[in-house]
């Protein structure tokens, strides 16, 4: 068995004859905070609000079945067969590993269907609060609710393996998605305080010196081949928070002093 569109969590599809995601319930990121203007800057930057986690409430249920969706000759046999599932399960959401490329506990993958076939979003979450289990024995099936907390409420395209999905802006471009972006590296050409300026969102990053400069907003680096050269960025005349922006749906209108080649996630709400 196998949905059309379904969940799957560090690397197991939830969409099996032992244990599935039946329904999902997912509420829309708030924004938080104030926005601010510091009276030390006369208006020259601005803090705007920023959104909140974002989460999901899953229906859940697990029973006596195989894999394969066969069942047991025996009560016994059935039973252990419901335990071995719920282990499976709660492993999987209870697991405290912070693998390589992780954010959160748990890698969740969006199953979702297109014309064609199906595409992927990714993103990491937890486990929030305890979980009721009802009493299983009579039917040898429980259902239940489990809800999942996402520190960044955006959904990232990926590959069904959870594998983001590299995209490139080298000129004004719309970066698709739709919520704005602000991971992603920079590729600099090499010339003397490259800059690059996003007059769309108002970011602006400069690196003092010279060389071939590559950014990282999301660690917030900048490295000139192997070497940090972070201290040297000026982020001077910008008017975001986040040191780089792309805003969805539109076209981003770029100013550069050098060439470059922007690699992003597209990012959903």
């Amino acid at each position: 068995m196998a949905f059309i569109e379904s969940h799957i969590i560090n690397g197991t599809a939830f969409d099996g004859p032992e244990f599935a995601i039946s329904r999902v319930s997912e509420t829309t990121a708030g924004l938080r905070g104030e926005n601010l203007i510091p009276s030390m800057d006369h208006g020259g930057r601005w803090r705007r609000k920023r959104l909140a986690a974002g989460a999901e409430t899953w229906t859940m249920w697990i029973c006596d079945a195989t894999s394969t969706g066969s069942f047991a000759a025996t009560d016994q046999a059935r039973r252990a067969q419901y335990h071995t599932n719920r282990d499976t399960v709660m492993e999987i959401l209870y697991t405290n590993h912070a693998a390589s490329g992780y954010d959160a506990p748990l890698e969740v993958v969006r199953k979702m269907a297109t014309s064609g076939s199906h595409e992927y979003r990714v993103n990491f979450g937890e486990v929030a609060g305890a979980i009721s289990i009802p009493d299983y024995k009579t039917f040898g099936y429980s259902e239940f609710k489990v809800e999942v907390h996402y520190p960044d409420p955006r959904w990232y395209k990926s590959s069904s393996a959870g594998v983001k999905t590299a995209s490139t802006l080298t000129a004004d471009g719309n970066p698709g998605g739709t919520a704005l972006m602000t991971r992603m590296t920079i590729q600099m050409g090499s010339t003397t305080n490259p800059y690059i300026l996003n007059n769309t969102t108002g970011s602006k990053l400069t690196y003092n010196g010279t060389g071939a400069v590559l950014f990282d907003t999301d660690a917030y680096t900048a490295f000139v081949g192997s070497s940090n050269l972070t201290g040297n960025v000026d982020r001077t005349g910008s008017t975001t928070v986040d040191w780089f922006q792309l805003r969805p749906g539109v076209t981003n209108d770029f100013t550069s002093n050098t060439s470059y080649t922007i690699t992003y996630t597209k990012a959903y709400i």
